[in-house]
């Protein structure tokens, strides 16, 4: 078998490898910094876009991000099965973004708030959807067609915003993301369908052609968050000091 540092050189995409995540996991309960650092780069772009969908806002959706791995790290007793270890972050990040979603209804006074399960989140309002938050490494990571989707996808309505991005742009399956969302499969079949509908008269058939790649969430921006999670994990004492200087 391969060892976890053998493992770590080869993809950082999410991987559905038993042995990798248990390794990992086995790792983490010692405070192993490699491990931790596996962990997070695995999980980071699925986790950014989880969290994006209900905020559309960049910097929010890190905050929550990293909100999420200390949630997850400091409470990694309570999984039940390593195998479920990225569904599990993806309800955690879920519920958090939902809870900030909410705090940002109430702080601009809006009457309405958020059911929990999100069945019927209200619109989005002008006060906190804003826009595309341009940055430099965003000009050179994608294209002028990359932003037209991007900006489509922040245009559909709560609920369905949500399951269009896990289930055609992050790849989860119905259950995951019903899972993730807390509603329905059904509903889940039902809001696609709606939301590639929406999508299809605004952008034809170039959706199917350039949406894996919008909403990056890698280089310096991976890079920072990897960092973040483990300096506060590292205070926390559960990633080994001795390690965090490399």
């Amino acid at each position: 078998m391969e060892t976890l540092d053998e493992m770590m050189n080869q993809s950082t995409e999410i991987v559905a490898v038993p042995e990798l995540q248990l390794a990992a996991l086995k790792a983490m309960q010692c405070g192993d910094y490699g491990a931790f650092t596996l962990v997070i780069r695995q999980n980071n772009q699925r986790m950014y876009r989880i969290a994006r969908s209900i905020l559309r806002d960049d910097g929010e959706a890190e905050d929550i991000v990293q909100e999420a791995y200390i949630k997850a790290f400091t409470g990694i007793d309570t999984l039940r099965s390593p195998s479920g270890f990225s569904a599990w972050l993806a309800r955690i990040t879920a519920n958090l973004a939902i809870s900030r979603y909410r705090q940002i209804k109430r702080q601009h006074n809006l009457v309405q708030e958020m059911p929990g399960d999100i069945e019927n989140m209200p619109e989005a309002t002008e006060a906190w959807s804003g826009g595309l938050a341009m940055t430099p490494e965003r000009h050179a990571a994608i294209g002028e067609i990359r932003l037209v989707i991007e900006a489509e996808i922040d245009a559909l309505p709560d609920g369905f915003r949500e399951v269009f991005m896990l289930r055609m742009i992050e790849g989860m399956t119905i259950e995951e993301t019903a899972d993730a969302l807390g509603i329905l499969p059904q509903t889940v079949k039902t809001r696609l369908h709606r939301a590639r509908g929406l999508l299809r008269k605004a952008l034809e058939s170039r959706v199917n052609q350039a949406t894996l790649n919008a909403f990056p969430f890698l280089g310096k921006r991976c890079d920072r968050i990897v960092q973040k999670v483990l300096t506060r994990l590292g205070d926390l004492g559960i990633v080994n000091s001795v390690q965090r200087s490399h």
